[in-house]
């Protein structure tokens, strides 16, 4: 059942804010860590997504520098796992500064720049451009928590 705040587009409290480290729980063992960007307020966030790969949470390094360009994954993704804190959050980014984590553009179908508003995170633009250009971009789409950690998992994969 969706929730009176959501069918009327209002954004509702959320248990993470951009800045927040949190944990992955990948599909065969172990933990990738996130960082998120942004996020709208009503399930959509966009998150860098980090290795290698962290057997438990107990083994966290105390000090972690994140920056965005050492990201594995970026993309936009529905927040189920941050709101049902089956993504644990774990941390916080030091000295948070949304510029340092922007949103990129993205590609989709091969040939298309897709450029997102960075509060909405609602496509403000797009436009054609050569495939192998576009290859370059992460994938447009908005990823389901189960299909992150699917990702996740074989990206980090042994």
């Amino acid at each position: 059942m969706v929730s009176r705040a959501r069918r009327l587009g209002m954004t509702r409290k959320l248990p993470y804010s951009p800045g927040d480290i949190f944990a992955v729980p990948l599909r065969d063992h172990g933990y990738a860590l996130g960082v998120v960007a942004r996020s709208n307020g009503k399930g959509i966030a966009l998150g860098y997504f980090f290795g290698p790969r962290v057997e438990s949470l107990e083994d966290l390094p105390q000090v972690r520098r994140f920056e965005a360009d050492s990201a594995i994954k970026v993309c936009r993704f529905g927040d189920l796992g941050l709101m049902r804190e089956k993504w644990p959050l774990v941390g916080r980014v030091e000295s948070w500064d949304p510029a340092q984590w922007s949103v990129p553009e993205f590609c989709r179908d091969g040939n298309i720049r897709v450029v997102y508003d960075g509060d909405s995170l609602e496509v403000s633009h797009e436009e054609r451009l050569n495939p192998p250009e576009c290859q370059l971009l992460p994938q447009d789409g908005l990823e389901g928590a189960g299909f992150v950690e699917i990702k996740l998992t074989r990206l980090l994969g042994e």
